[in-house]
């Protein structure tokens, strides 16, 4: 009887032993993948991947017909100077002229973006481990601000001839200077033009803005909208991670 229950407790620990090395091996595989790699380095994959699948919902959302135009958010609208005294030129006739400048530089940073995909995957690369623990401790739109930290003016040199060529191709200089010129002749025209003259003085209005000053600032607006739409991509990942595609993303952003 005494043999029997020996033999009863040892079976018994020998399966609880084996339970507890299951349960163990089940917690260093969720934190360790199959394939052997490191922690470290699948959160920086992860959060690699986020800035792809930022860079492409920003790229297919801004880069179709009308892309820029039709988003609140990253809209061109028209340089400070003309901008304030768009009420003014419109008040005078110059409707036409005023929508076809927005819709040029707008038609030219949309045909500019799918171009920009090169650039922004060659900047991922440069993400380190360090970068990525970093990221995942920070607020919700980390990923975005490192990105702008360390490409924006790299983005800037590399795409700066893109917009050009695009606002060439569409004709913004020419809508430009269409505006400036229906300004100065018809400002004659406008009930109290003097007090209204001085006041588009104050806005730079009487100051020619060159075509290279466009360029840059239809530039700078451009990084601008792919920024915005790339923090919109990461807040997503970041609010409901569970839902995404990816399964190193669900993984890594699941956990933070």
């Amino acid at each position: 009887m005494r043999y029997i229950t020996v033999v009863l407790v040892l079976t018994l620990l020998t399966q609880l032993q084996a339970g507890w090395l299951d349960l163990a091996e089940e917690l260093v595989n969720e934190k360790v993948p199959a394939s052997g790699q490191s922690l470290d380095n699948m959160q920086t994959d992860a959060l690699k991947a986020a800035l792809e699948q930022g860079i492409e919902y920003a790229v297919n959302t801004l880069g179709k017909k009308d892309g820029y135009f039709n988003d609140a958010k990253a809209k061109i609208n028209l340089p400070e100077n003309i901008q304030k005294m768009e009420a003014l030129i419109r008040k005078s006739g110059g409707d036409k002229m005023v929508d076809d400048l927005v819709v040029s530089m707008n038609n030219a940073a949309t045909q500019a973006a799918p171009k920009t995909t090169k650039i922004f995957f060659s900047a991922i690369k440069k993400m380190t481990i360090s970068d990525a623990q970093k990221i995942l401790k920070s607020d919700e739109n980390a990923l975005t601000q490192y990105f702008k930290e360390h490409t924006n003016t790299e983005l800037e040199q590399e795409i700066e001839p893109i917009i050009k060529e695009m606002m060439d191709k569409n004709k913004v200089s020419y809508y430009y200077k269409q505006v400036r010129g229906y300004y100065d002749e018809n400002s004659a025209s406008i009930p109290y033009k003097e007090s209204l003259y001085s006041l588009g003085k104050s806005y730079g209005l009487d100051t020619y803005l060159p075509p290279k000053d466009l360029d840059e600032y239809v530039t700078k607006k451009a990084i601008l909208g792919l920024f915005i739409k790339i923090e919109e991509e990461e807040k997503k990942i970041r609010a409901n991670p569970l839902v995404q595609e990816s399964k190193l993303i669900r993984d890594v952003f699941g956990s933070i």
